[in-house]
């Protein structure tokens, strides 16, 4: 199971993208699923300089482009879709994650207790021998998980001469180790800032080891990297990750000035070959509210004629808007709530409902620049407390319905009907998350009560109103296997196998669409990606079978077997 879900096979490189010789190629004997508004289907496609010229039936065309030239592709009954979208996760995570050591539970890690934690990091540091002195990172700490509370004394005790810092599973926080407390400053002094956590030995004022927000966000940003040439070395690894999962285009969902720099020079030395859309932080990136976004010349960045390159692909990549943050992650126990959660937060407080990252005031004031700089919004929002306060921000910008511009709630978990109403009143689109179902649909219900816990995610109720929905994983937070997705929202099963909101689970076509066309509307792309039509560019994925044809039970069997980026193979198995 670990291998199906998250072995990024890092040393797939293996597979690495070769372009094929001939710009024409007809594939044929199969299944075309078009995704049209006719929802067309036909049995082959004819491509040449990377767009899509025809679809039709393999006879046909066979007859038709019958010459030397066409490089023809039997495919033997699969199915050829879009290629995928991924809509919303951190791509530069894929540049690092082969240098940090997997504590994630099972499926996508074998860790169940602290000393497994302490394991995987010992094995980290013999098979990358990292010296004293040195940094050992983690990712996928989940507490909800584990036997006990991880903390600072637990890695102390075994890495006494390493700084050590273990990602929560939310990236939203982390536990680190006395060295890395004491690296980045923090003590019995150091206050808990607003909408952040620091957590402390009961009785005292000391750090245990735990922080999130905005006690986090900082750190993370402020911790030491590899070098620029080491980190443009992985490019290819790192779309290599995604491109074995069917997708063509990714979206770096939370981007810091540094790596807005990197994602750059690798565009300027083409190291680029899937599409790659940025959202800086606009809590990383001050100046994006003050001079950046009405000065197109802002030398910090290096990003020249913004107001005529924003939204554009320059390269394969482009900035697509920018990331607000309102609150935390739900199974971290820090996104907003409207009603006290039925457990202890993540300090053990009492009363707990979580607490936004900002106040109402300043949510307005960032939205409505944004708008009126004519930039497209991204808002990451859990809970039902941080989802009304992106609808009051866009009210008081002045957004409605049919303004064109489209922003985007990421995540939108925790969501009551009204809220949905005001989606589309508001021209709002939500990003759903429904692979929180599965990983910590157990978690939600103790957490929250079973009835609030049922609604998460809730894409059948937003289809039935008319939005437009996608779905994404949040890399490297769930796998990114889009059959994990399109399974989490067909059929809402948890860990434990129950059967979490009945009544938002969709049909394999919409489950389908919110990887393709549905994001490629979000991203504003639906002229040129989304379906397969004649003049759309040529990205597409075969399978190993028709998701649409697939019992929902099954779909995680499915499998990519060739994806194909501008006409030409980025990935294929052997």
């Amino acid at each position: 199971m670990k291998k199906s879900l998250l072995f990024f096979l890092f040393l797939g490189a293996i597979n690495s993208f070769a372009g094929v010789a001939s710009d024409e190629k007809l594939y044929y004997n199969g299944t075309v699923l078009t995704l049209d508004k006719n929802g067309t289907i036909e049995e082959s496609i004819y491509i040449k300089d990377g767009k899509i010229v025809e679809v039709g039936k393999s006879s046909d065309l066979l007859k038709k482009f019958d010459n030397k030239s066409v490089h023809k592709i039997d495919l033997q009954g699969k199915t050829i879709t879009p290629g995928f979208i991924d809509i919303h996760s951190h791509f530069m995570n894929a540049l690092r994650i082969s240098d940090w050591a997997n504590v994630s539970a099972p499926p996508v890690g074998t860790v169940k207790s602290v000393d497994n934690i302490l394991e995987v990091l010992k094995e980290q540091k013999a098979k990358q021998n990292i010296k004293d002195g040195e940094w050992i990172i983690g990712y996928g700490y989940d507490n909800n998980y584990l036997d006990k509370k991880l903390t600072k004394f637990d890695l102390d005790k075994e890495f006494p001469n390493n700084p050590i810092l273990i990602l929560h599973v939310s990236n939203h926080g982390a536990v680190l180790n006395s060295l890395a407390l004491d690296y980045f400053k923090i003590n019995k002094d150091t206050p808990t800032p607003k909408g952040g956590v620091i957590s402390r030995v009961s009785g005292t004022n000391e750090p245990e080891g735990l922080l999130m927000e905005t006690a986090f966000i900082e750190v993370f940003a402020k911790l030491p990297q590899p070098s620029n040439k080491e980190l443009l070395e992985k490019f290819n690894i790192a779309q290599q990750t995604y491109a074995k999962d069917g997708y063509t285009t990714v979206q770096e969902g939370a981007t810091h000035v540094s790596e807005l720099k990197l994602l750059k020079e690798a565009s300027n030395t083409d190291k680029l070959y899937l599409d790659i859309v940025s959202l800086p932080l606009i809590t990383e990136v001050p100046t994006l509210i003050s001079e950046y976004l009405v000065n197109p010349n802002d030398k910090e960045l290096n990003i020249e004629n913004i107001n005529e390159k924003y939204g554009k692909y320059n390269k394969n990549l482009k900035i697509g808007g920018i990331k607000l943050i309102v609150d935390g992650s739900p199974q971290g126990k820090t996104a907003s709530f409207k009603e006290e959660l039925k457990t202890p937060g993540p300090n053990g407080e009492q009363h707990w409902k979580g607490e936004a990252l900002l106040n109402q005031e300043a949510l307005n004031k960032v939205y409505k620049k944004l708008v009126d700089n004519k930039i497209k919004v991204w808002t990451h929002a859990n809970g039902d407390n941080g989802i009304d306060m992106v609808i009051e921000a866009v009210k008081a910008a002045g957004g409605k319905k049919g303004d064109g511009r489209r922003d985007i709630v990421i995540h939108s978990q925790i969501m009551h009907p009204y809220q949905l109403d005001e989606y589309v009143d508001l021209g709002l689109s939500p990003s759903f998350f429904t692979n929180h179902v599965y990983f910590w649909g157990d978690v939600h219900i103790e957490n929250l009560g079973e009835e609030l816990a049922s609604g998460i995610s809730p894409m059948n109720s937003a289809n039935k109103k008319g939005l437009i929905t996608t779905n994404h994983t949040d890399f490297s937070i769930t796998p990114l296997n889009p059959f994990m997705t399109m399974w989490t929202a067909t059929n809402r099963i948890t860990k434990s196998g129950k059967l979490l909101g009945e009544n938002e689970r969709v049909s394999n076509l919409d489950a389908l669409k919110a990887l393709t066309i549905n994001a490629a509307w979000q991203l504003g792309e639906e002229d040129s990606k989304g379906t397969l039509e004649p003049g759309k560019v040529a990205d597409l994925v075969i399978l190993s079978e028709n998701p649409l044809d697939t019992p929902k039970e099954k779909l995680l069997d499915l499998k990519v077997v060739e994806t194909i980026k501008n006409g030409k193979t980025v990935y294929k198995t052997k």
